[in-house]
């Protein structure tokens, strides 16, 4: 017959951690088990040294009661510290991750997948950190530091990267620690569901740094002198160049020629802007073009010319970039860039025209490479919802921490404005500041995304155009 023992110090500290404690997370689940496990092998071993002593005075001596409730009280220690820093590792990942220690909870932490592999090229120390997926993205923390000098500040950029498996990448600097000469990027890619639990490469060939950003730049022109002449043009083959952008570029490229300006007709420099100029200026079928020349001095010089009204507010262009040959005809290259507004019945004696320019200092180039695989944060919520949105209509919705996703079917309209925000349990508001969406064989997937990792756990509800969602 098995034998009876009462309860000691240790049985009842553990029935009363046990009580007090919820094991939600699988990690903490683990811990439990391991402590339980050794505290368990300590009991046995304490009966086998006293097989023979019968139950009534089987009592545990004062110098054990107190090793025993010492170690109960450094499983709470235990238990608690790791609510706080979730493991050795994962706290060795949001020391490397400083901004992390302080915006982002434990559970938060607790869903980054510790990766901390790097790779070093010329002093420059790359390390992906930490990453996390879901069916439709993966953000991954990579740190670089400058071992060696000072290639490396707050404007750092990642210009030739690469990531298997994913597309239509893009980075993002989240934090820069001047003292240590590291920056945090976060990099998020599409096609999250197709990157789970597999090998990945992930590339850095050059990043460029010590930027220089040129905000609300006067353009003094005198437009109604430009709107009185007529302006010699040349034709474009809009199947000819490297892009563009704008409400009418989709309308420019269905045309397949369009006349732009003939380049180098005028030299209009702005004040302290001194990688490019506006070339030409004038009127082309009732729009505004301005035409500007970049040096290519540096690797990554950009910018856009805007029209704020009376009220305050931009008038944005559509632009085309294209290339001049040595016979003055245009071919494919990014040495111009025509703005073309459509001004319509707009005044332009009203309106002032301006803009926002940005070079790089620094062009690094380099050989990093690190391969690692990537795990899914786990299932995710998902709610039936259903709004028509004009050219298509949502059907459902889902959460994680990495935002919350809209599916539907139709086609997904670029100029429209859905506005989702999340309502948590202590009474914040959690914003989404970009979205991303894909669309194909009419189905649409339209992804909110968090500057931050989302808690979906502390989600009180979802707002969608007004439209609250119960989570």
């Amino acid at each position: 017959m098995k034998k009876q023992y009462e309860d000691t110090d240790l049985d009842i500290s553990l029935k009363k951690l046990n009580a007090d404690l919820l094991w939600k997370t699988k990690q903490k689940q683990e811990l439990k088990k391991r402590i339980i496990s050794d505290i368990e092998k300590l009991e046995s071993q304490e009966r086998n040294k006293n097989p023979i002593l019968p139950t009534r005075i089987r009592k545990v001596s004062l110098i054990r009661k107190l090793a025993y409730s010492g170690i109960a009280l450094i499983i709470l220690l235990v238990l608690f510290i790791s609510s706080a820093f979730v493991s050795p590792v994962m706290a060795e990942v949001v020391s490397k991750i400083p901004f992390l220690s302080s915006i982002v909870s434990p559970q938060i932490a607790l869903m980054l997948q510790p990766i901390q592999i790097s790779s070093e090229d010329d002093g420059i120390k790359i390390e992906v950190v930490a990453a996390m997926n879901d069916d439709e993205m993966a953000v991954i923390y990579v740190t670089i530091q400058d071992l060696t000098g000072n290639r490396i500040d707050k404007t750092l950029d990642i210009y030739d990267y690469s990531l298997t498996e994913g597309h239509m990448f893009n980075s993002q600097i989240v934090d820069y620690d001047e003292t240590t000469n590291t920056a945090t990027l976060r990099i998020q890619a599409n096609g999250g569901e197709s990157l789970n639990n597999k090998k990945i490469r992930f590339h850095i060939g050059s990043f460029l740094s010590h930027k220089q950003t040129f905000e609300e730049v006067e353009v003094n022109a005198n437009l109604m002198e430009v709107k009185n002449n007529t302006p010699q043009t040349i034709s474009l083959d809009m199947n000819n160049i490297p892009g563009g952008g704008g409400e009418i570029f989709g309308e420019l490229k269905e045309q397949g020629k369009v006349q732009v300006l003939k380049p180098d007709e005028t030299e209009l420099y702005l004040p302290k802007i001194e990688f490019m100029h506006i070339s030409n200026l004038g009127f082309i079928d009732n729009r505004l073009h301005i035409q500007t020349k970049w040096t290519g001095d540096d690797i990554d010089s950009h910018g856009y010319i805007y029209f704020i009204d009376a009220l305050g507010d931009k008038i944005h262009a559509s632009n085309i970039s294209f290339g001049i040959d040595k016979l003055g005809n245009t071919n494919y290259g990014t040495k111009y860039r025509e703005y073309i507004f459509d001004v319509g019945n707009l005044d332009i004696n009203e309106l002032k025209l301006m803009g926002d320019f940005v070079s790089n200092g620094n062009h690094t180039t380099g050989n990093w490479n690190t391969t690692f695989k990537i795990q899914s944060v786990g299932e995710e919520k998902k709610v039936d919802f259903s709004k028509d949105f004009g050219t298509w209509m949502a059907n459902s919705i889902t959460v994680s921490p990495l935002g919350v996703t809209l599916y539907g079917n139709g086609e997904f309209n670029n100029s429209s404005k859905i506005v989702v925000n999340a309502k948590m349990n202590d009474g914040s508001v959690q914003t989404f500041d970009s979205m991303t969406n894909f669309s194909e064989n009419e189905k649409v997937k339209a992804k909110f995304i968090p500057s931050l990792p989302l808690d979906s756990s502390k989600i009180e509800y979802i707002n969608i155009d007004g439209i609250e969602i119960d989570f």
